[in-house]
């Protein structure tokens, strides 16, 4: 059985917000980057995110704490079956390891939430992204298949 998450029960985390990607941010969006020992497991830059948000059309959401660009989210939604996928999610080298990523990753849940009232959420990570594995966990994303490449998680929210 899969956990039931309600982000609008969890006190709001002011740590980190989000902002759309738009003019006046999205070289900086494009300049984010992972550690070099992330690569391997996050390889797709973030310039790559951006581009194919505005042809895919991808939704794009900077993470900021105050003032300080942090890290980038892209979501959309699947048009087969309705479903909302987060696509994207990195924390830039220089900010992880403060607790921006755990913030960063309810914001945007609650957010597609509220946004667009879904009641499911679904991203995939790569087997060694230990890392992601660790934070998808930690919010309620629960396992619900893997290929020798991929984890597919899905994160089942409460009903309005």
């Amino acid at each position: 059985m899969m956990n039931v998450y309600d982000p609008i029960l969890e006190p709001l985390d002011q740590k980190v917000h989000l902002r759309p990607v738009d003019q006046t941010n999205w070289y900086d969006c494009a300049g984010l980057k992972v550690t070099e020992e992330q690569q391997n497991v996050f390889p797709v830059p973030a310039v790559y995110w951006l581009a194919e948000s505005a042809y895919c059309g991808f939704t794009p959401l900077a993470l900021y704490h105050s003032e300080q660009l942090v890290g980038l989210a892209v979501y959309a939604v699947d048009p087969e079956d309705g479903s909302y996928w987060i696509m994207a999610y990195l924390i830039d080298h220089r900010h992880q390891h403060k607790g921006y990523g755990f913030s960063g990753i309810k914001t945007l849940i609650r957010h597609i939430r509220e946004k667009h009232g879904c009641d499911t959420i679904v991203l995939g990570h790569r087997i060694e992204n230990r890392q992601a594995a660790k934070l998808y966990d930690a919010v309620g994303f629960v396992e619900v298949s893997r290929d020798e490449h991929e984890v597919r998680r899905e994160l089942r929210l409460a009903m309005k």
